[in-house]
């Protein structure tokens, strides 16, 4: 698909987000970050919900559907990259044709560290996800899981979140488990 094809195609998607309605964090998860101040509250509203909620729950949607609002799946490829993102096409890979129903993300943000002259973030949290087919196969679910999200701030993209325009933060790698690993350059 060349570049003009996929931005019409998420354009359209994007308008048709508001009929179909927005995908939304529950309010454990507009809570997991209120307790986090300056940057740190930037990177985990980027991930909460700039990555999460309006990238990956959407791909794990539509990574194999005929929808017209597949494009709204595209946005993931922006959002992970690097590890995370292989990771998360090897998982979906094996996914059946049609459009998925996801129920999650519900994240709870259980530590948080940066590095702004490294551009670099680390959170572990415990997240809950079930993606079932549209026959209501299972096809992905955790329950409390425990990760450790690596981020890349990208100091030239912002997003609105409420009336704070904060920096985009880009997952580049997931662990299952926590890991002691610090944001450094």
């Amino acid at each position: 698909m060349s570049k003009l094809a996929f931005l019409a195609a998420l354009a359209v998607a994007t308008s048709l987000l508001a009929v179909a309605g927005p995908v939304s964090a529950k309010d454990s998860d507009l809570q997991a970050c209120a307790r986090w101040q300056n940057h740190l509250f930037e990177v985990c509203a980027a991930y909460v919900f700039n990555d999460a909620s309006f990238s990956l729950q959407p791909y794990y949607k539509y990574v194999h559907s005929d929808s017209i609002l597949a494009p709204l799946g595209n946005r993931f490829f922006l959002k992970y990259k690097g590890q995370a993102q292989q990771l998360l096409k090897r998982r979906v890979a094996s996914w059946p044709h049609g459009t998925n129903e996801v129920e999650g993300p519900d994240i709870r943000i259980l530590s948080a560290r940066s590095s702004l002259s490294c551009n670099r973030g680390v959170l572990i949290t415990r997240e809950s996800w079930r993606v079932t087919s549209q026959n209501g196969r299972t096809l992905y679910n955790e329950t409390a899981q425990l990760h450790t999200v690596l981020l890349r701030r990208v100091p030239d993209q912002r997003f609105k979140f409420g009336s704070h325009v904060l920096h985009a933060w880009v997952v580049y790698n997931l662990y299952n488990g926590r890991r002691n690993i610090q944001p450094t350059c």
